[in-house]
């Protein structure tokens, strides 16, 4: 294996995820407008030389399957996006409304696969319930520091980040929030 690809792998097992407030915003939106089906969708960004998932946009897409414990993209969905965004595509979100609070066998399955298998080094996000209250921040000003500190810390108590590393199997990712500087998880 060539140096840089090495170097590039150490550096994927040691990174974080990085959510910028409108990104937090659009997560926190969808998985409350669709709490009764597994929300779902795709991560804009880049992986930075240390190997953190910068993500820059979040896109919503449906859930073919219209299931609360499984989830399915539409494929032209997944098509168009990344043709619109041709390297761009860094991850996947989805919600577990019902619980559980982790990852499912199912999603392991399916990290492992694209991870490891299929060589893509996306970041996987699933926001866990149940929802008993509306998540707090999703349609607030940037500028309101009440409902940023609500915002994060509704995504502390329900939001987790997944990577399948090589050499390291599944293992959470540290999540940074804009709007939290200073704290990560």
């Amino acid at each position: 294996m060539p140096q840089e690809m090495q170097e590039a792998e150490a550096g994927a097992r040691q990174g974080t995820v990085v959510l910028p407030r409108e990104v937090q915003r659009t997560l926190l939106w969808d998985v409350w407008n669709r709490r009764h089906v597994e929300a779902c969708g795709l991560l804009r960004g880049s992986i930075d030389a240390e190997g953190n998932w910068q993500v820059t946009a979040a896109h919503p897409l449906r859930n073919i399957a219209e299931s609360p414990f499984y989830f399915e993209f539409a494929p032209e969905e997944v098509l168009q996006l990344e043709l619109a965004y041709p390297g761009q595509i860094i991850g996947v979100y989805h919600s577990h409304p019902q619980g559980p609070y982790g990852a499912s066998r199912t999603d392991c399955e399916t990290m492992r696969r694209v991870n490891q298998e299929e060589q893509i080094p996306w970041i996987w996000l699933i926001l866990c319930g149940p929802w008993t209250s509306s998540p707090h921040g999703a349609e607030t000003r940037a500028d309101d520091p009440v409902a940023e500190a609500e915002r994060c810390g509704w995504l502390r108590q329900h939001l987790l980040a997944y990577y399948h590393d090589p050499g390291q199997g599944l293992r959470q990712v540290a999540v940074v929030l804009q709007g939290e500087e200073g704290r990560s998880r």
